[in-house]
């Protein structure tokens, strides 16, 4: 999502000179794939050692199988199972405050998406092939988005009425949990005002205001706009010009002061960037890193458990793990982050299910204590909706069980009235093997129901085109042009009805055109 970043999908992207300049002089270009399925490198087997398993190269071919590690794992006293734990655990929390240091850092190289926090920015372009910052990027809406600091006060979210398009503000806690959504889904087409508190907030919430209570001080909102094509930019940007987020203080005239985040604590360097790569390789001091995030962000959910166990390796609120631990802890902790590693790959190689060629994931956004589960998707799919405010199934494979490629003709057939079935909007897009937009003399990168030109057949049923070449001046206006190697597919559908939820809708499979 911003500038020469990955944080799979969200990521960091340089500024060019296409994007217009917001109110901060700065676009976000926000392409949270979010929800998910990114196409993120994903492979068949992996290999996980370690104490509780019981060879030291086990090949986990099922969740079942993994579900029995992890459960050993958390059963387990031994220092090095408990670092293990605390590895999967602590990983989102680390992913969203190095996001958090990174775009609100003022000496961050110039960035799309960098600024204050508690401050909405807004991208106002869609992108096209020339961006390659960000992996699996979309061209169906466009985004605002601010990373917020609750520590000082409560911010007040003003949100106008849209009757005529989606619109959502996804909320993350610390820890990637959504915790709350606006917009069409959750709070319909109406205006309103909402206060948005921290955990340690107890004022009187003004009149006319919804509160929307967090569970840690550091925060996330995503704002997804539908674009119904390039000439309706115009449309969308009015809307983001209605979307204000300011701290409460200002809202009630005792402050013109819009900055609510204390600068003295900002680093004068540039933090680290918020690369899943860049984790594991930070090796023991990400405990440290980890123990100064835990000061400000109770743990969600409460899990005194957890807290008893991570305090005997010498994990807590404050606490320089790299300095105060014994050897013996030291070694385990920095061990074990490779450990940590392979059973997240392992898990999102075993997440969700396959169905016609499709890769369905619907353990997104709400996690429990699965921390397991939400330290894959928080990798995978960084800052992921919850399956009832979009799915995105992925196809890597034909219907040989072959992976694509552009040497090959595919179609996509769906029945009269088979279209996907949603309340929002759908599409299809098209991904190169380095999960970037494909660049093609159309600039078509993704085909659907707001894609201009896109034809039914006479008796409602629809065909999409997917190769290298035209299919044909009569066919052009479905066709998603593909590189001429490998790519894959992802469906996008944002608020899917309940027959794609409960499994009753699937997608079609992609069939080899001889």
């Amino acid at each position: 999502m911003f500038g020469c970043l990955n944080s799979t999908p969200i990521v960091i992207c340089l500024m060019t000179s296409e994007y217009q300049i917001t109110k901060t002089g700065l676009v976000i270009v926000f392409l949270v794939i979010f929800s998910l399925i990114s196409s993120y490198s994903i492979f068949y087997s992996q290999t996980v050692n370690g104490d509780t398993t019981e060879a030291n190269t086990t090949t986990i071919t099922s969740s079942q199988e993994l579900d029995t590690i992890l459960s050993q794992i958390s059963n387990s006293d031994k220092p090095e199972d408990i670092a293990t734990l605390a590895y999967l655990w602590g990983y989102p929390l680390i992913t969203s405050q190095r996001s958090f240091d990174y775009f609100t850092n003022p000496n961050t190289p110039p960035v799309v998406g960098q600024g204050p926090a508690n401050e909405m920015n807004c991208a106002r372009q869609l992108v096209n092939a020339s961006f390659t910052d960000v992996v699996t990027p979309n061209d169906d809406t466009l985004y605002c988005q601010s990373w917020m600091d609750l520590t000082k006060e409560p911010l007040v979210l003003k949100v106008p009425s849209v009757q005529d398009r989606y619109i959502s503000f996804q909320f993350l806690d610390a820890y990637t949990n959504d915790y709350t959504y606006l917009g069409t889904r959750a709070s319909g087409a109406s205006e309103g005002t909402y206060l948005i508190a921290g955990p340690n907030w107890d004022g009187q919430v003004p009149e006319n205001m919804t509160k929307i209570w967090t569970s840690t001080n550091l925060a996330w909102v995503l704002n997804r706009i539908l674009v119904k094509g390039d000439a309706d930019l115009p449309n969308v940007h009015d809307i983001q010009d209605k979307i204000s987020l300011i701290p409460l203080s200002v809202f009630e005239g005792n402050t013109t002061n819009t900055q609510a985040v204390d600068e003295t604590t900002i680093s004068s360097q540039v933090p680290i960037k918020p690369q899943p790569a860049n984790i594991p390789t930070t090796g023991i001091k990400l405990y440290d890193e980890l123990g100064q995030a835990m000061i400000n962000n109770p743990l969600n959910p409460a899990d005194p458990g957890l807290v008893a166990k991570l305090a005997k390796i010498g994990i807590g609120p404050g606490k320089i793990s790299s300095v105060e631990a014994n050897d013996t802890i030291k070694t385990a902790l920095q061990t074990r982050i490779q450990k940590g590693e392979k059973l997240i790959d392992a898990r999102i190689t075993n997440i969700g299910s396959v169905v016609n060629g499709w890769s369905f994931n619907t353990q997104t956004g709400i996690y429990g204590n699965d921390y397991l589960t939400r330290a894959a998707i928080t990798k995978l799919g960084f800052g992921a909706n919850i399956p009832q405010e979009a799915l995105y199934p992925t196809t890597f494979t034909d219907n040989q069980g072959k992976p694509y490629n552009g040497i090959n003709k595919y179609a996509i057939y769906f029945e009269p009235g088979q279209t996907p079935p949603v309340d929002g909007f759908w599409s299809v897009t098209m991904y190169n093997e380095e999960k970037y937009f494909y660049d093609n003399p159309l600039n078509r990168y993704s085909i659907g129901e707001y894609k201009d030109g896109l034809k039914t057949n006479q008796d409602g049923s629809l065909d999409i085109y997917i190769q290298n070449q035209s299919p044909g001046a009569d066919k052009e206006s479905n066709w998603l042009p593909s590189p001429v190697d490998g790519f894959f597919l992802i469906l996008r559908m944002y608020l899917p009805a309940e027959q794609v939820l409960n499994g009753t809708w699937t997608p079609p499979l992609l069939k080899v055109i001889e």
